[in-house]
Parts: structure tokens; C-alpha cells; sequence
């Protein structure tokens, strides 16, 4: 049966129309989108991005091709969020090689170098050319010269022709050699201006070739229309700091304080507008959780220490093996946090468990309170996890330079005082005691301290919490001066014994206009023995502090300190003045003599002035 072609025209055309249709629906070209970072949660090292993704879906399945992404993307780190009715099957991460269209000043370039390779064509060919003409200047003398020999020998030798054709030949010479000089400084120059250009063009051309990071999706929508995808990536080379700046108002009954966040951006991708918190916490890439090994444990004899025992714990104390073990097990755990196959979890999980290993191993071997003591000197190994939801938007530029934020500003209750050391120095230094009444914990950070609109000095602070106090330094206080004096001493022997005794005075000037509270600190001799050195301090005249954190852990190891009240105008005679005397009691066969820097002695004080200024 034979058809018209008329009537199978259409039929045809139809046919081919669905099945296109259809497997356009089974199979659809990925549409490109860019989207808008909307969100940036800033951790310490890295950051969680949120892109919003506009487009439009259509029914059934579809890939969208986000482009655009930054080149410090974290591999593994994406996840995608969509709204109802539209289901993401899947994310993947790919690199593609793109190259810049050319531009209007390459292409100058471009035309440059081809006239110029044009010109060094010419310039080869005319030095072939004239080495061709000395070529054929040296053939013409191979036949002019036995001519003339055999002429002259049978006496009709033509002496003008001679004359004429040796002239031409050094004459043509002569111009050949001009010319090749010419050409080969005309191929020199043609040679640096292409070699000029070339780099000119490199430095414009450079980073047109490249390789961009793209996220694929692949989707599944139940209707077509406008979709909205949230799309989820990690990003390293930024983070950011604590840093503050302390004002004190001129009644000194508070402090404002300006917490401000110091970022580094250097992702690649410039963040506008966006919804900005800074946190403290890791981020993890790992759902599952570190396992546990059993701790074994065995039988040896113990290593004698000619020191003591005492000694080998000092000595264990003195490696600051604790602090370490936990840096140690906190570097292990964010490996872990971070690592994405079964292998690598296994590897970073047996290294937590070393470290935890070996801080054990220091809990059996050592005695309660040199425990105690390695865990104050190690601190706090991680921190708390804060965040700061930055209110408003904030816009960061991907850029080398380092760029703030206000994360909040807030007015503090403060107690001024001041804090006189005589035995160490003649200056008195001005110190606060603030509380921490914003709705925010403080981090630990730098601080920049100014009084009265003027700049006193840089500093630190310690991690705060909301309504927890802590100390800021004002500098030296000009106007306060201190001086510690030795009055008197005596020597008495009793029995066995010898007595000494001792007499001072410490003296507090004020120059101010009104009183000022003055923290005074001096100390006595102190013996780890009691019972070999006694030292007794007499009656005073002015009580000592009363402050209980004083009294727990510095009054026992020998340190005074008075709480006074310095009148305004103190000055000369008019001067706040303390004395005190003890004594110093041991074995008449025996004398005093100090027992110089310890490591302990220095751990013992950085506890102490830790306590002081509440860090």
C-alpha cells in the first residue's frame, strides 16, 4: 500500500514532536543559576554558607547547575534545603575549565604581534637576500680571477675592466655589509617589542584559563513553577577574633564596652547584605561519634628519683604534660569531626583515645593535688560554644586586609580602685572591677583601654560570663605615688634560737583632689616548713583585708594587703602612712637564705594574679 507523502507529512511531524517532548521530560538540560548568599555563620577557622536559589522548576526531574561557587569550598561540606513540593535527590561538587572571551585590548595585542611577526618575516628574507648577494660576489671573483691570471700571462690582460669589476665588487660589499648590519638591529628590536608584548599580554591574559567549582542538583517537583532552594557549602580561609575597646565615663560609675568582631575573608566570594553570626563552635562533617577502647593497665616496679618522690611529680608537673594531652585530644577530635570515611574516622578515633590514654595514665600516677594543679595551669581546653546574631545585615568583600564588626556595645557597673606595690614600685595603677550585665557572654580577647577620652594602654580579658565580674587595667595613676621603707632590725638569741626582727613602713601620697582607694601589697618571708621558720607578724595598727578571696589564697603564703582610703591632698607629711614589724624565729646553727625562682613558684604566682584579675 503506497501513502501519499502529503498526508504522511504531518503524521510524522507529530510523532517526532512527542517523543522530543518526552524526552525532554525524562531527561532535561540542567539550567544555570547563581542565587545570592543570604546567611554566613562564621566559625574560627571556617564558614557555613547559605545561597538562596530562585528559578523556576519544571515537572517530573531536573538538574540545576549552580555556578559561580568559591575556589576554598570544602569537599564534602554541601547539602541542599528545599520548600514543599520540590525534593532534592542529590548534590554534587564538580570543577570545570572555563576561559575568558576575548577582549578588545587582547586583540590589539594580537594584531600588534602579527605585524611585528610579519616584519621579523621580511627582515629574514632580506638577510637570505643578501647573503645571497655575497654569495654571488664570491663566484664572480672565482671567475674573475684566473681569467686575469690567464690574460696576463699571454699579455692582453684588460687592466680597466679589471679595475671596474674589482671596484664594483668591493663597492657591493660594502653595501651588503651595511645591510646585514641594518637588519640584524632591526631583527634585535622587532625581537624585544615581541618579547614586550608578549609579557604585557601575559599579565592581562593571566587567570583566563581557569577551573570553577560548580554545584549540580539534582531535583525532583511534583508541579512546575517558581522553586526556592537553599543551598549549604563550608569555605575555609576566614574566621574571625574578640577584640574590645573599654571606655570609662568621667563619674567612673561605668564602663562602656565595645565588642567588635575582627574577620578574615579571603573565600573567594564577596558576602552583601547578609545575615552574619559569629560563633565559637566546629563545624562537623562526621554524624557519627568517637568509640571507646579499653584503658589496660599493668604491674611494673617503680624508677627510683634520687630527688624523691616529690621531686618526680614536680618534675612530671614541670613538662606540662596535661596541657599537651588535652591540646592534643581537642586537635584530634575536630580531625575526627572533620574526617568523612570510615577509614579516616577510625584513624583520628584512635588518636583521642591515646591522648585520653595518657591523661589517665597521669590521673593513676600522680597525687590529688598535683593534679589539681596541672588542671588549673592547663585551663579550660575548649570554651564554651557561643554565638553572635549580628542584627541587620552585613557586607564583607573577599580581600586580604582584616575587616570589624560590632557584635554589641554596652555600659558596665564599674568599682574603680587603685593598686600600689611599693616593694616593686613607686607607681600606683588604677584598676576597675566590672560585671558583665549585656545579654552576651564575653570571649577572651585583646582590649583597648582609654580614660577620660584618652588612650592608657592595650590589654586582655578573659572569657565572661553574663553577669560575671572581671578586672580591667587603667595604667598608672600620675597622681599617686608609693614608697615602702626599712625602718629597724634586731638580733636576739634565746636557747637555741635566734630572733630577728624586722620594722617597715610603707607610705601612700595623693595628689588628687578627692580621696582615692588605694589596694596596698607588701609581703613577709614565707618557708614551705612552718616548723623550721616561724615567722610572726605583730599586732597592726590597720587592719588587713578582709576580702575572702584574699584571705584563701594569699594571706597563707605570707602576702599582706590593706584596703585604705587615701584623703585628697595627701602629700609630704600629710601622707597615708602604715607600719608593721615581725619576726623571723629558727635554729641558732642555721641562717636564712632565700631559696631563688621555682618553676612551681612561678605556676603558684600566675595562679594568684589570675585570682587577682579574675582570668
Amino acid at each position: 500500500m503506497i501513502h501519499h507523502p502529503s498526508r504522511l507529512t504531518p503524521l510524522i511531524v507529530a510523532l517526532l514532536v512527542t517523543a522530543l517532548r518526552g524526552i525532554a521530560l525524562a531527561d532535561p538540560q540542567p539550567g544555570n543559576v547563581t542565587g545570592k548568599v543570604s546567611g554566613v555563620t562564621l566559625y574560627r577557622g571556617q564558614a557555613l554558607i547559605t545561597r538562596t536559589l530562585l528559578f523556576t522548576a519544571v515537572k517530573g526531574s531536573q538538574e540545576v547547575v549552580v555556578t559561580d561557587l568559591p575556589q576554598h569550598i570544602v569537599e564534602g561540606s554541601l547539602f541542599a534545603e528545599a520548600l514543599a513540593g520540590l525534593e532534592v535527590r542529590a548534590v554534587r561538587l564538580r570543577q570545570v575549565a572555563v576561559g575568558e572571551e576575548p577582549r578588545e585590548d587582547i586583540r590589539t595585542f594580537d594584531l600588534a604581534l602579527a605585524e611585528l611577526a610579519d616584519k621579523l618575516q621580511l627582515n629574514q628574507k632580506n638577510q637570505e637576500l643578501a647573503a645571497k648577494k655575497a654569495a654571488y660576489l664570491d663566484g664572480l671573483e672565482g671567475f674573475v680571477a684566473p681569467t686575469a691570471k690567464n690574460d696576463l700571462a699571454k699579455g692582453v690582460l684588460d687592466a680597466v675592466a679589471l679595475e671596474k669589476v674589482t671596484l664594483f665588487s668591493f663597492a657591493e660589499r660594502q653595501k651588503i655589509a651595511e645591510e646585514q648590519i641594518v637588519f640584524l638591529k632591526e631583527q634585535r628590536q622587532l625581537t624585544e617589542q615581541a618579547t614586550l608584548l608578549q609579557h604585557k599580554k601575559a599579565e592581562l591574559t593571566s587567570g583566563t584559563q581557569r577551573t570553577v567549582k560548580e554545584a549540580v542538583l539534582f531535583l525532583e517537583t511534583n508541579a512546575a513553577g517558581p522553586a526556592t532552594v537553599r543551598l549549604n557549602y563550608l569555605v575555609s580561609n576566614c574566621g574571625w577574633s574578640a577584640t574590645y575597646t573599654c571606655r570609662a565615663a568621667q563619674d567612673r560609675q561605668t564602663v562602656d564596652l565595645e565588642y567588635n568582631g575582627l574577620i578574615q575573608q579571603m573565600t573567594g566570594e564577596n558576602w552583601e547584605e547578609v545575615s552574619l553570626t559569629l560563633s565559637t563552635a566546629s563545624p562537623a562533617l562526621s554524624a557519627a561519634g568517637p568509640g571507646l577502647a579499653p584503658f589496660y593497665v599493668s604491674l611494673t616496679r617503680p624508677t627510683p628519683n634520687p630527688e624523691g618522690p616529690a621531686a618526680a611529680s614536680v618534675s612530671k608537673l614541670d613538662a606540662g604534660a596535661f596541657r599537651d594531652i588535652k591540646l592534643r585530644q581537642q586537635s584530634a577530635n575536630n580531625a575526627f569531626s572533620n574526617s568523612q570515611n570510615f577509614d579516616d574516622n577510625l584513624g583520628f578515633n584512635w588518636d583521642v583515645i591515646c591522648a585520653a590514654d595518657d591523661s589517665q595514665t597521669l590521673e593513676l600516677t600522680n597525687s590529688k593535688d598535683v593534679l589539681a594543679t596541672m588542671r588549673r595551669d592547663a585551663g579550660e581546653s575548649g570554651g564554651p560554644s557561643i554565638s553572635y546574631q549580628l542584627p541587620g545585615s552585613v557586607s564583607l568583600a573577599s580581600r586580604s586586609d582584616q575587616q570589624m564588626v560590632r557584635i554589641m556595645k554596652h555600659s558596665l557597673p564599674s568599682a574603680f580602685y587603685h593598686v600600689a606595690t611599693p616593694v616593686l614600685t613607686s607607681y600606683v595603677y588604677r584598676e576597675a572591677e566590672l560585671k558583665n550585665t549585656s545579654p552576651d557572654d564575653l570571649l577572651a580577647g585583646p582590649i583597648t583601654v582609654s580614660l577620660d577620652g584618652r588612650f592608657v594602654g592595650r590589654g586582655d580579658i578573659p572569657t565572661v560570663a553574663r553577669g560575671e565580674t572581671f578586672v580591667v587595667g587603667f595604667g598608672a595613676d600620675p597622681q599617686l605615688r608609693a614608697r615602702r621603707e626599712f625602718i629597724d632590725k634586731k638580733e636576739n638569741v634565746q636557747g637555741g634560737n635566734r630572733e630577728l626582727s624586722f620594722k617597715y613602713r610603707v607610705a601612700i601620697e595623693n595628689y588628687k583632689d578627692q580621696a582615692a582607694a588605694v589596694r596596698i601589697f607588701d609581703r613577709l618571708p614565707y618557708a614551705d616548713r612552718g616548723s623550721d621558720v616561724r615567722v610572726t607578724l605583730a599586732e597592726l595598727k590597720l587592719p588587713l583585708s578582709t576580702d575572702p578571696a584574699y584571705l584563701r589564697s594569699e594571706r597563707s603564703k605570707g602576702l599582706l594587703r590593706f584596703d585604705v582610703d587615701v584623703a585628697a591632698n595627701a602629700t609630704a607629711e600629710k601622707a597615708l602612712v602604715i607600719e608593721y614589724s615581725f619576726t623571723v624565729d629558727f635554729d641558732r646553727a642555721l641562717q636564712i637564705s632565700p631559696v631563688g625562682a621555682r618553676p612551681e613558684g612561678k605556676r603558684e604566682f600566675e595562679q594568684m594574679q589570675r585570682g587577682r584579675l579574675k582570668k
